[in-house]
């Protein structure tokens, strides 16, 4: 029997469903990366990842802590390797960020791992769940794609 639904009441689902992924993710990746750096600097990778030559202001507004707590979190992260800093070519006044090479190669191997293990949760679903489940992701990806916060 197939049932409609709205859009309040796909809201409410993505709304009860997406902390719980979200918690399992970062719980994983703050094991992988337990011995290295915090969930906090994982997330500053992810986003330079993301978004290369992002000024600190940029990163700190993405992951909402100040910006002299970011730039705390980013002098760690330039003292392990893992993140340069670089002046703006346009901007004197301005610091890019960038993930290093060793960066880059740490959050590849701690998301590798999270990717297994999420593909471990998934892996019971039959081929046929999986597509629809790849299908709905591609639903939401287009509903928020052009969407700002």
């Amino acid at each position: 029997m197939l049932t409609t639904s709205t859009s309040e009441q796909c809201a409410a689902k993505i709304m009860e469903v997406v902390p719980g992924v979200i918690r399992f993710i970062r719980a994983d990746m703050r094991r992988q990366g337990q011995a290295s750096v915090s969930l906090s600097q994982l997330r500053v990778l992810w986003f330079l990842n993301r978004c290369p030559q992002s000024s600190l202001s940029e990163v700190a507004d993405d992951l909402d802590v100040t910006r002299p707590t970011m730039s705390a979190m980013i002098e760690r992260l330039v003292q392990r390797g893992f993140v340069n800093r670089v002046e703006d070519p346009e901007e004197r006044r301005r610091v890019l960020l960038t993930l290093t090479a060793t960066g880059s190669k740490y959050l590849e191997q701690v998301s590798e791992a999270t990717r297994s293990k999420v593909a471990g949760v998934l892996s019971p679903l039959s081929d046929t769940e999986l597509q629809q489940l790849m299908q709905g992701i591609a639903l939401l990806e287009k509903a928020f794609r052009d969407v700002k916060d």
